[in-house]
This record gives structure tokens, C-alpha cells and sequence, in this order.
């Protein structure tokens, strides 16, 4: 296989990976309809689905009382990212500070269903601070929030 022949079929794989995200996206806003028919609030379940897969594992964290250095430590990630993905995430909720993101979002954490919350999530599981959220525990969903996979 030639050298243009590889990045032609890298390329390829990277444009079916994007249109599979924006099939997921879209199968998740199914899902978020349904959530909201359920009761859960509008506007909490569409900052679900605008958060990144990051942004959750971040979100999970700050659940759990987490800092910024925690989670930093834990993810193997420079603190300022972690401060980049906790303030987006506080400006998607718009809220200010951790404390209201914990008020908001522990009830509607703890209806979700977990199916919808992966879809909502881009693949992070619901529970997936009680299982992989401490340091050194092989983590299979670290090559999806990770900005620089290993």
C-alpha cells in the first residue's frame, strides 16, 4: 500500500468516525425527548447532550467533590484542561460554582437512565466515576475522554 493510499484510508476512517458521532448525536436526541417527556428538565438534559465526553468524566467528578487537582491527577491531565472542561461545564449548566452544579445535577444523574446517558455522554458510562474514577484502575473509556490517548 502506498503512502497516499494509507492517508487516503485515514482519512476515510476519520469521516465515517465523525458521521458515526453525528448518528449517535442524533439517536441521543431521541433519547433526550424522551427524557423530558419523563419529567427530567429540559434544559439539564440538553446540556447533557452539548457536553463532551470529557466534559462528563469531569462532571462525574465534580459530583464526587472532586478539585481540579484530583481530577487532574487521576486522568493524568494538566489541571488548566481540567479547569477548561469544569468551567465549560459550569457555562452550560450556567451556573457559577460546583456546589450549583451538584444541586442540579445529582437528581437528574440519579433518573437518567444509563442507556440515555451513555448516548448523552458520547460513550462515558453513568457510573463510570464509581468504577474508573480513581487513579490506577485500567480504564476502557480512557481512549474517549483522553486528549492524548496513550
Amino acid at each position: 500500500m502506498s503512502d497516499r493510499d494509507a492517508s487516503e484510508e485515514i482519512s476515510l476512517k476519520e469521516q465515517l468516525d465523525r458521521i458515526e458521532q453525528k448518528v449517535d448525536r442524533m439517536l441521543g436526541l431521541y433519547d433526550a425527548l424522551g427524557d423530558i417527556a419523563a419529567g427530567l428538565p429540559p434544559r439539564l438534559v440538553a446540556a447533557l447532550h452539548t457536553m463532551s465526553p470529557a466534559e462528563h468524566v469531569a462532571l462525574q467528578m465534580v459530583l464526587d467533590n472532586r478539585s481540579n487537582h484530583e481530577i487532574s491527577v487521576c486522568l493524568d491531565v494538566e489541571e488548566p484542561r481540567v479547569a477548561e472542561w469544569v468551567d465549560s461545564v459550569l457555562a452550560k449548566l450556567n451556573v457559577s460554582r460546583r456546589a450549583e452544579i451538584r444541586r442540579l445535577m445529582q437528581p437528574l444523574m440519579a433518573a437518567i437512565p444509563p442507556e440515555n446517558y451513555v448516548r448523552a455522554s458520547g460513550g462515558i458510562p453513568k457510573d463510570w466515576n464509581d468504577k474508573y474514577g480513581v487513579g490506577g484502575v485500567p480504564d476502557p473509556y480512557r481512549r474517549i475522554y483522553h486528549p492524548n490517548p496513550d
